[in-house]
């Protein structure tokens, strides 16, 4: 007998998901079965997303949503229930970052990094958690990036926020694990998405950065998605409070 992941009957908001891996992901977990709801602070880009899954038959709607106001995520907490009457998965992939050396950078770059990655995973694991608790069930994936554990150049204040988001990961699965809501983190290697071309130029291009990984190669959005979608359904129903690295061998941390 095949076995496959079935989340027919699952709610997930993904947020950043107007492309890159965020889109990729709410299209994978639409094709598995759940009713996806598309935030991102680009409305034309979340509304296309929701269209391209409608597209083959699954349930999506798109919300603008500026993840770094309380309100924002509030109300796309309030959108998910309107429409779908539950929220089951989070995942949070909304983050910004500033490719610079430290010492170019400026306090105003250092807020606009931490507000979006750091905050923004604060405010809508916050603006869910009533409705997960009250069902007594969730899965919350956060993106974590190998910048937030072994450290980046050229992406300090990104590290620092991805850092803290690994934090909170751990501390928030061991609040929330009495309401069988688990909490997990995925940490990606440098991914082929619209948002990392500048760095990946920055740093040499893409031939010369696949040589430090095992399997020489970048990571594709597929790639990500795929580990998201583990952690999201019932195969991962007893790890909670983990950090995955995705990242062809690049980061072996024990």
């Amino acid at each position: 007998m095949a076995i496959s992941i079935d989340l027919q009957g699952r709610v997930a908001i993904v947020t950043g998901a107007g492309r890159g891996i965020g889109c990729e992901t709410a299209q994978l977990l639409a094709r598995a079965g759940a009713r996806v709801v598309i935030a991102d602070i680009d409305a034309a880009g979340a509304t296309a997303a929701a269209e391209q899954i409608r597209a083959f038959g699954g349930e999506a709607i798109g919300v603008r949503t500026d993840v770094t106001n309380p309100d924002d995520a509030r109300a796309l907490a309030q959108a998910a229930l309107e429409n779908f009457s539950r929220i089951d998965i989070l995942v949070n992939n909304a983050a910004r970052w500033t490719t610079k050396l430290f010492k170019d950078m400026t306090p105003e770059d250092y807020d606009a990094n931490l507000r979006v990655t750091l905050y923004g995973t604060l405010n809508v694991s916050r603006a869910v958690l009533d409705a997960m608790t009250e069902q007594k069930y969730g899965r919350i994936v956060n993106l974590i990036s190998d910048a937030g554990r072994i450290g980046e150049p050229y992406l300090t204040v990104y590290s620092a926020a991805k850092g803290g988001v690994a934090a909170f990961t751990k501390a928030l699965a061991k609040e929330v694990g009495r309401y069988n809501i688990t909490v997990n983190g995925i940490a990606p290697g440098i991914t082929h998405t619209p948002g990392a071309q500048e760095f990946i130029q920055g740093a040499g291009g893409e031939e010369k950065l696949a040589k430090a990984y095992p399997l020489r190669r970048l990571a594709q959005p597929s790639d990500i998605a795929n580990v998201i979608l583990f952690l999201a359904s019932d195969m991962s129903a007893y790890m909670t409070g983990q950090i995955f690295s995705a990242s062809g061998g690049y980061t072996t941390l024990g």
